[in-house]
């Protein structure tokens, strides 16, 4: 038979630690309600000892109660997000759609949100001429492609552009090819650390 192993069981501890302190709570109430019906009879005692047990089993079970209610609520809430985990980004409040690609690490945004983030519009035709390559339609509208978005925007000299490119290239560009991807590719962007920098 395996030797139980020596030490601190948090999960045992915290276990029984629950039931200890629903008992503490639960066994007063019931003597207390024992009393009340030997002085006041079965009628108005049988009352007051069920309101008293209530109280305490009640104030015994509050905080497990509460943690289940956040619970069910982080679970729904999954539920809801689920359609667009991984597709919904923010920049200051604008919705960005996002697309992961089906074939390399590389990720595709939606040209009208970006638009919308920038408050400026894109030139569609512009982008197709210098990278044909680089969009693509979908259902919901056309998308450009992450590189493509950080060389265009570079090129801007708006100050919002500038954020804007800051943030595709923190939130969308690294994160879809990894760190050491960053460290190595080709057409990193500018600043990205070499490979003998990594930690």
């Amino acid at each position: 038979m395996p030797r139980q192993p020596f030490g601190f069981d948090a999960v045992s501890h915290e276990r029984h630690h629950w039931w200890r302190s629903v008992l503490f709570k639960l066994v007063p109430s019931l003597a207390l309600g024992a009393v009340l019906v030997w002085l006041l009879g079965w009628a108005t005692g049988g009352l007051l000892a069920v309101l008293v047990t209530v109280r305490f089993v009640g104030q015994a079970l509050a905080p497990d109660v509460v943690a289940l209610i956040g619970w069910v609520w982080r679970a729904l809430r999954g539920l809801a997000y689920r359609p667009v985990q991984g597709r919904f980004y923010q920049f200051k409040g604008h919705r960005i759609r996002v697309e992961d690609d089906a074939v390399l690490r590389q990720r595709w945004l939606a040209v009208d949100d970006l638009a919308t983030a920038l408050g400026a519009p894109i030139p569609l035709v512009l982008l197709r001429r210098r990278w044909p390559e680089g969009l693509h339609e979908q259902r919901d509208g056309v998308y450009v492609l992450d590189d493509v978005a950080l060389a265009w925007l570079g090129e801007q000299r708006d100050a919002r552009a500038g954020r804007l490119r800051h943030w595709v290239e923190r939130d969308v560009w690294y994160p879809a090819r990894g760190l050491r991807a960053s460290y190595t590719q080709k057409e990193a962007p500018a600043g990205a650390p070499s490979d003998n920098d990594r930690g």
